[in-house]
């Protein structure tokens, strides 16, 4: 026979374990979330020695949050090329015409899977380095990227030969 006080008790005590069991889990994963904040960021101990007005250069990119390099490789992939002219270097753009980098940024060799898998500073560069998939196989390649006016900008390798990586 159905009785109420019993049902109420029973679900009364469910509830309460749920909560705690809520709580329990609640705690955990803030203390995770602690652990990841305290977590090796991706730039060596090097880059923290200069900040030069910023946290993580490899970060600075219109994308709020992406890195540099799968940003440059999205324009690449998606045809805007005139989105990926203002990430080159100041360098790159005095040596060309705008026309002729954008011409060039359309023949690069850069159509594949990337994942930013470390960074290192180079004096006033650094080093991004990449695990790409291409064709099939897995390869590292590096990106060299320097810092102006508080930006990351992309020092391509060798822009008349479709190379951006070194």
């Amino acid at each position: 026979m159905f009785c109420p006080s019993k049902f109420l008790f029973y679900t009364s005590i469910l509830l309460m374990h749920s909560c705690q069991l809520g709580t329990q889990i609640e705690n955990t994963n803030q203390g995770a979330a602690r652990k990841l904040t305290k977590s090796a960021p991706l730039i060596s101990k090097e880059t923290k020695d200069k900040p030069k007005g910023m946290a993580n250069p490899i970060m600075l990119s219109a994308a709020g949050g992406a890195d540099i390099g799968r940003l440059f490789n999205a324009y690449y992939r998606t045809g805007q090329q005139s989105k990926m002219y203002p990430l080159l270097d100041g360098q790159t753009k005095k040596s060309f015409s705008k026309e002729r980098v954008l011409q060039l940024l359309s023949n690069l060799d850069y159509g594949y899977d990337m994942k930013l898998s470390g960074a290192t500073n180079e004096g006033p560069h650094y080093t991004l380095t990449y695990t790409c998939q291409i064709a099939q196989t897995k390869v590292v390649k590096q990106l060299k990227v320097v810092v102006e006016n508080d930006t990351a900008r992309i020092i391509p390798s060798a822009i008349l030969n479709g190379k951006i990586f070194n």
